[in-house]
C-alpha cells in the first residue's frame, strides 16, 4: 500500500508543486484551530442557515441516485434523523458553502492564496454516515477539509483506473462499476491488481487530490466535508488513460447539453 506525503502545513507554492507532481498529500490538523471545529453542530447549523433551500440527493432504495430535491437545512437535518436508516435516503452533496450561508466562511480558514485559482467552487459534503462509490475527478483537482467527524479515503493511482472497469465514456465516464469495500474479484478480476492507500481523515485534516485519482469514501456518524475545487488545466490531465476518457466524456456530455 503506497503511502503519501504527510506535511506540517500547505501554502500556495507547496500546492502548486504538488499540482505539477500529481502527488497528493496530507496535512493533519491543518483546520484544528478553525471555530467551526468546535462551534459547529447540527442545532448550530439549523440556527445558522436552517431556511436556507439547498439540492440535496434523493436516493428512495438508499443506494440509487433518483433526482435532486429542494430542501432546507433543517428540513434536510431532521429527514436523515427520523429513523435509524433514514440517513441512507438523503444526502447534501456537491452544495456550495455559499448556498447555506455566506456567514459560515468565518468559522473556517479557507487558505485565501487558493482564491484565485481557476474555477474555484467551496462544495459541501454534509450528512450522516456518508460515503461515495470510486470515482475520478475528470476535470477537477481538489483539496479536502475534513471539517466534522472522521473519514475514510481510499485512494488509487490514475494508473489504477485501469483495473477499476469505470464506466464507457458514453455513460457516466467519471465511476467505477466496482462496489467497495467487498469488490466481486470473479465479475472484476483486474482490480485485484489495485495498490490503494487507505488516508483516514480526523477533523481538522487537509487532503489535497490530484486530478484523476480515483477514490471512494466512508464514514460513520455526522461529518461535515468542505472541498475547495478548482479547475485542472490539460497538461496535468494522466494520458493516455484517464486523461484520454475524461477529455472524451467530457466533450460527449457538452454535446448532450
Amino acid at each position: 500500500m503506497p503511502e503519501i506525503d504527510r506535511l506540517p502545513t500547505f501554502d500556495r507554492a507547496t500546492l502548486d508543486r504538488y499540482v505539477r507532481a500529481g502527488r497528493p498529500f496530507l496535512v493533519p490538523g491543518y483546520g484544528r484551530d478553525w471555530p467551526a471545529r468546535t462551534r459547529w453542530t447540527a442545532e448550530y447549523l439549523a440556527a445558522a442557515c436552517g431556511d436556507a433551500p439547498v439540492p440535496v440527493s434523493h436516493y428512495p432504495d438508499g443506494v440509487t441516485l433518483a433526482e435532486k430535491v429542494k430542501m432546507t437545512v433543517r428540513g434536510y437535518l431532521a429527514a436523515i434523523a427520523a429513523t435509524p436508516e433514514s440517513w441512507r435516503h438523503h444526502y447534501m452533496e456537491s452544495v456550495e458553502l455559499a448556498e447555506l450561508s455566506e456567514a459560515l466562511y468565518a468559522d473556517v480558514g479557507v487558505p485565501a492564496d487558493t482564491d484565485d485559482l481557476p474555477g474555484v467552487s467551496d462544495t459541501v459534503f454534509f450528512g450522516l454516515n456518508t460515503g461515495s462509490c470510486c470515482h475520478i475527478h475528470a476535470h477537477e483537482e481538489a483539496v479536502v477539509f475534513q471539517v466534522l467527524g472522521t473519514k475514510t479515503f481510499t485512494l488509487y493511482p490514475p494508473g489504477d483506473v485501469a483495473n477499476l472497469y469505470f464506466e464507457p465514456v458514453t455513460r457516466d465516464y467519471r465511476r467505477s462499476r466496482v462496489s467497495f469495500p467487498g469488490a466481486d474479484l470473479a465479475k472484476f478480476p483486474r482490480a485485484r491488481r489495485l495498490r490503494p492507500t487507505e488516508v483516514v481523515m480526523a477533523p481538522g485534516d487537509a487532503l489535497y487530490l490530484p486530478v484523476h485519482w480515483a477514490h471512494w469514501t466512508a464514514a460513520d456518524g455526522f461529518t461535515f466535508t468542505l472541498t475547495r475545487f478548482f479547475a485542472a488545466r490539460l497538461r496535468h490531465y494522466r494520458f493516455p488513460t484517464p486523461g484520454l476518457r475524461a477529455v472524451l466524456g467530457g466533450l460527449l456530455a457538452a454535446a448532450r447539453r
